[in-house]
C-alpha cells in the first residue's frame, strides 16, 4: 500500500458528488428514515449505484491499481468502487466522495464487504427525529458531510478520522509506511506484509489488513514473491562490475520504475530500497 492523493478540482471531482447534489441526496435519505420513524417501521435503507461515475478517477489516482493491496486490477477486472466505512453501517456517507477509494473485487467483496473495525470514538451519526421539519433536515444535511472541494469541511472530516482510529489503514489519509513492512521468505516463495515497528497499534492494523482485505491472501503472497525476485535480481544486476553497463543502465532504470506510484506492489518495493540503501550505478 502506498499513499495516495485525491484530485480536487471540478474536473476530477464530478459535479453529482460536490456541492448541492450530496446534500440532496442526504436529506433524501432523511426523509426516508424520518417516514419510516413515524410510521413505526423497522429502518433498512437501499442505496442506488450512483457512484459509479468516480471510477475512473478513482483508478487514475491509484495507478489503476488497487488502493489496499496495490493489484493492477483495471487490466483484467475494473474493480469496485469501495466505501471505506460502509454505507450500511454509516449511511450518511454513502453517496460522500471522500468516503470512496478504488478497490479490485477480491479485497473488496471476497473480504471486506461491510467490515469496519476503529479503537477511538466513533463518527457521530446524524440523529434524525421524527418531528423534524424538511428545513431541519436540510440543515443536519448540510454539516453531516464534507464537500470534497471545500478544504475546511475536508480537514474536518479528517479530523474526524482520526478520533475514531479505524484499524485498516485508509491511504488516502494515513501513513501505509508508518505500519507495514515487507518480508520475504525465500524457502517457500511469498512475501508477507508484517508489522514495521513491532508496536501492538502497528500489530493490530496489519492484523485488521489480513482479516478485513486480505493482505496476506496465499495468491497475493506468491504474486508479490515474483515481483520481487525480479526486483532482486535487477539489483544484484546493476550491483555487480561483471555486468556490462548497458544491461545495468537497463535494470537500474527497471528498478527506478518499479518504485513509481503506478508500478504493482510499489510499497513493497520502496520499503526494500530503503532497507538496503539506494542503488547506485558506477
Amino acid at each position: 500500500m502506498i499513499p495516495l492523493v485525491r484530485e480536487r478540482t471540478t474536473a476530477a471531482v464530478p459535479g453529482s458528488f460536490r456541492g448541492a447534489k450530496p446534500i440532496e441526496r442526504l436529506v433524501d435519505t432523511m426523509k426516508e428514515i424520518r417516514a419510516k420513524l413515524l410510521a413505526g417501521e423497522e429502518v433498512k435503507l437501499k442505496f442506488d449505484s450512483k457512484w459509479g461515475t468516480t471510477k475512473a478517477q478513482l483508478l487514475l489516482e491509484t495507478g489503476n491499481k488497487c488502493a489496499y493491496c496495490e493489484t493492477p486490477t483495471a487490466v483484467i477486472a475494473y474493480g469496485d468502487v469501495e466505501h471505506y466505512r460502509p454505507k450500511s453501517k454509516y449511511w450518511w456517507l454513502a453517496y460522500v466522495y471522500d468516503n470512496y477509494l478504488a478497490s479490485c473485487t477480491v479485497c473488496n467483496q471476497r473480504f471486506k464487504g461491510a467490515k469496519y473495525e476503529f479503537a477511538g470514538s466513533i463518527l457521530p451519526e446524524p440523529e434524525v427525529l421524527a418531528n423534524m421539519s424538511d428545513n431541519d433536515l436540510e440543515t443536519l444535511a448540510t454539516t453531516s458531510i464534507p464537500d470534497p472541494l471545500d478544504a475546511p469541511a475536508v480537514a474536518t472530516f479528517e479530523a474526524a478520522h482520526f478520533t475514531e482510529d479505524p484499524l485498516i489503514i485508509n491511504p488516502y489519509i494515513d501513513i501505509p509506511d508508518d505500519v507495514f513492512a515487507w518480508e520475504a521468505i525465500d524457502a517457500i516463495g511469498e512475501v508477507e506484509v508484517v508489522s514495521i515497528t513491532g508496536d501492538a497499534v502497528s500489530v493490530a492494523k496489519v492484523d485488521a489488513a489480513e482479516r478485513i482485505y486480505g493482505i496476506n491472501r496465499a495468491e497475493l503472497k506468491r504474486l508479490r514473491y515474483s515481483h520481487y525476485q525480479v526486483y532482486n535480481g535487477a539489483r544484484l544486476t546493476v550491483e555487480s562490475t561483471q555486468v556490462p553497463m548497458v544491461l545495468r543502465q537497463f535494470w537500474f532504470d527497471m528498478v527506478q520504475s518499479m518504485t513509481e506510484s503506478g508500478s504493482a506492489w510499489a510499497g513493497m518495493i520502496r520499503y526494500f530500497e530503503n532497507e538496503r540503501g539506494p542503488l547506485v550505478l558506477n
